[in-house]
């Protein structure tokens, strides 16, 4: 159940729920379509209790979560934004229903954020303290890219790289962003041309402008894996689904007490 406290407002639960908008909903309780704990319920002030009572609509009996989590495939071209006047969003890869129940509310946000050229691997949240926790420079948490370089780099070029990448390399400054010493970073080489490289930060650009200060140029970036969870290889460019509870635990880090 997303962004709702454990008493809400009747109407506002099934608008949450995707039900339609608060007047479309009004018109369902009104119709006798509502059971609460074997109650029918008239009244779209009424107050339920999201994680304890039993609510039923049209014979369904509604499933409620605290939160909902989804893993994108980002499709290059999409930016990470609410609104965007020369760009597509990444909402607008959402189906209408998830549309209506988390973007409609404001219920959803994004964990970081990809370029509009970059692609791969995005978390959607309506879990704040989740968001925080996978973004704030305190927990360190890794996330993996696939970078494809504009100039082919031999075997001892390579060393080098990875060794200056991971001694952490000075990056200049690219717009509003400043100049910055990147905290060490881990290289893998696929090919002369394409390697992984592991960052714990989210510069503006950052990627690029390490293999930038490398005299090189990246031509394409997708990113493949955040903290434990990779990105599903069945999910194809612009899919999404939700996360199980298994990929939940290795993507979040707890709170150190």
């Amino acid at each position: 159940m997303a962004n709702l406290k454990e008493s809400e407002r009747l109407d506002k639960v099934l608008a949450n729920e995707g039900f339609g908008t608060r007047k479309e909903v009004k018109r369902i309780i009104h119709s006798g379509a509502v059971v609460v704990n074997g109650e029918s319920i008239l009244q779209e002030s009424a107050h339920v209790n999201v994680y304890r009572d039993e609510i039923v609509v049209e014979g369904k009996k509604l499933e409620t979560k605290r939160n909902y989590h989804f893993m994108m495939n980002k499709a290059a071209g999409y930016v990470c934004s609410t609104k965007s006047d020369s760009h597509k969003i990444v909402y607008d890869l959402l189906s209408d229903e998830d549309a209506r129940r988390f973007v409609a509310t404001g219920s959803i946000s994004m964990v970081g954020r990809l370029d509009a050229d970059t692609e791969g691997l995005l978390i959607l949240t309506t879990d704040g303290n989740l968001n925080h926790r996978l973004t704030s420079p305190k927990y360190n948490i890794p996330k993996k890219y696939q970078v494809t370089l504009r100039d082919s780099v031999d075997g001892k070029t390579q060393e080098d790289y990875t060794a200056r990448v991971a001694a952490g390399i000075h990056i200049a400054a690219e717009g509003k962003a400043p100049e910055a010493d990147c905290r060490p970073a881990a290289v893998e080489w696929k090919s002369s041309e394409v390697c992984f490289i592991t960052v714990t930060e989210g510069m503006f650009h950052e990627v690029k402008r390490i293999f930038a200060a490398l005299g090189n140029e990246v031509i394409h970036l997708k990113r493949v894996q955040i903290n434990g969870l990779v990105l599903d290889p069945a999910l194809a460019s612009g899919e999404y689904r939700e996360l199980t509870e298994e990929e939940l635990s290795v993507l979040d880090v707890q709170p150190i007490v």
